[in-house]
């Protein structure tokens, strides 16, 4: 397998460290915000290898969490042919009304910095605060572990 769940669970290790090492500092808020998104890119692109997709495939996706996003949550659960598409609505930010992961893997669409160039290069970046974006990849990371075997995707 191309893309490896284990390399996205080591992306969200550094962003935690990094957390924890440099606090408010500005470029570490960036490099936070990246490792997130890339964690989570990872993780998705993992789920719909496993389900399929060959890397090629999903190389033709590039960076686009919306899209990935999309085709995760078009698939099914085995065990009750359910929509996958309660991912979306995984919360992210207790107490805020669009507080989910749908809505921080799409925030670009929004308005917020594209993932990866403007928030590598970007002088200002808007987006969600990245310890929210960290919080994000940990759920999208633990929803795609504990659901691999449990998907397919639809005919």
């Amino acid at each position: 397998m191309e893309y490896s769940p284990e390399f996205s669970k080591r992306l969200i290790e550094a962003a935690e460290a990094l957390v924890q090492k440099s606090g408010n500092k500005d470029e570490a808020h960036r490099t936070i915000l990246y490792l997130s998104s890339l964690s989570c890119e990872i993780n998705l692109k993992a789920q719909l290898e496993h389900l399929g997709y060959t890397p090629r495939e999903l190389r033709g996706f590039s960076h686009n969490l919306n899209d990935l996003l999309r085709l995760v949550c078009d698939c099914r659960f085995k065990d009750s042919s359910q929509s996958a598409s309660a991912l979306r609505s995984k919360t992210v930010l207790p107490g805020t009304e669009n507080g989910t992961v749908g809505t921080l893997l799409t925030a670009e669409i929004s308005g917020a910095s594209k993932y990866p160039n403007e928030i590598r290069y970007g002088e200002i970046i808007q987006h969600y605060p990245p310890t929210a974006m960290l919080e994000c990849a940990r759920i999208v990371n633990l929803w795609c572990e504990e659901n691999r075997d449990n998907l397919y995707i639809p005919e």
